[in-house]
């Protein structure tokens, strides 16, 4: 048999693609947003997480972590800088105590450790404390120590990093790295320690607490997805959240009943208000998620900037000259981009995450 034509082989291929398209099912109804899945990993139930300690200057510190790292819509700014797709703040739990001696103040603190998930991988850990205090008659020195074992003499950590209003950060990822790979390190035990400098002081100055050191930890969570637990949103989420858990199971129906002029195939906004799901108490940025979605007719001829693979074409071809039932290329998303969440966890901790292949960015025709 002689090699068919251009024209024969295109129209061999159709009819093969028409008898590939005809012998498959209708696909499966899209699931619930899987970022709304995603957090409901992270929900602490009803409780109202802004009068814990996590408020304050630790929560200052991340939204200003957030705000250099995210824009509004939460997307991640290309010159973040953090290198990292999580951040942790964990706060110390500190014994009881007077902590003033006289000139010195002197605080222990134990950082617990546990529960962190085995898939964040450790890359750099550091101590946020303040440097210095500005007080009545002076100022308010501080340092950060490590709790030594035995009798041996405790270890001044520095030199610290500076930042802005008198805040310093010391690297202990030393101290947390040899464990992070045994498994072994559940907890670190730092000392704070300040002194009073200048003129001697009333008793004023006594008062005066300095705000309480937080750890950091920038991690790589190594999951390829996200991974949501099995059976739906768990027992402790409201109404409103299990049901926004849900958004989106029937979405093709909801934009039916957007109404609306049809058009080519192009992105369209999507808004899901973290208020309106009754989450506003512990996600604290961004205030509304945009997945955004792609609705509309694919054009009988696909234009280049579709990006639509050769498949599509075929079948476009297919629908207008070999068999109408064949259905057209379908209007999907084309690339995405991640998303940035800041939430405070059920512990008062406070959590930075970027979440991966979130927002729809352009669209094609498949």
């Amino acid at each position: 048999m002689g090699s068919l034509g251009p024209l024969a082989s295109l129209l061999f291929l159709a009819a093969l693609l028409s008898r590939e398209l005809a012998a498959l099912q209708a696909p499966p109804a899209p699931g619930p947003l899987p970022l709304l899945q995603a957090l409901q990993e992270q929900a602490p139930g009803g409780r109202d997480l802004r009068a814990l300690p996590a408020s304050g200057q630790p929560l200052r510190y991340m939204l200003n972590l957030y705000r250099r790292a995210a824009d509004r819509e939460g997307r991640p700014r290309r010159d973040r800088g953090l290198a990292t797709n999580t951040v942790r703040l964990v706060r110390a739990s500190s014994s009881g105590g007077q902590p003033w001696a006289g000139r010195w103040y002197a605080q222990p603190l134990t950082y617990r450790l546990e529960g962190r998930p085995a898939a964040e991988r450790l890359l750099r850990a550091v101590v946020a404390y303040p440097q210095s205090l500005p007080l009545a008659h002076g100022r308010l020195l501080c340092a950060l120590e490590l709790a030594a074992a035995g009798e041996a003499p405790p270890v001044l950590l520095g030199p610290p990093a500076r930042r802005p209003r008198g805040w310093a950060e010391a690297d202990v990822t030393p101290y947390l790295a040899a464990g992070n790979n045994s498994g072994a390190a559940l907890a670190l035990q730092l000392r704070h320690v300040c002194v009073r400098a200048g003129r001697a002081s009333g008793r004023n100055d006594t008062a005066v607490v300095p705000s309480e050191p937080f750890l950091l930890l920038y991690l790589n969570d190594t999951r390829a997805g996200l991974q949501p637990r099995a059976g739906g949103p768990g027992p402790l989420l409201s109404r409103r959240a299990r049901e926004a858990a849900n958004l989106a199971q029937d979405l093709p129906g909801y934009l039916r009943d957007q109404g609306g002029e049809k058009s080519d195939c192009s992105l369209r906004s999507f808004h899901v208000s973290f208020a309106q799901l009754g989450w506003d108490h512990w996600i604290i940025a961004p205030h509304r998620y945009n997945p955004r979605y792609c609705k509309g007719a694919c054009p009988r001829l696909l234009r280049y900037d579709y990006h639509a693979p050769n498949h599509a074409v075929v079948q476009n071809f297919v629908h207008q000259l070999v068999d109408a039932s064949v259905p057209r290329p379908s209007c999907v998303p084309y690339r995405y981009s991640p998303i940035s969440v800041l939430m405070i966890e059920h512990n008062g901790g406070i959590l930075y995450k970027e979440y991966e292949n979130m927002i729809a960015e352009s669209c094609t025709c498949r």
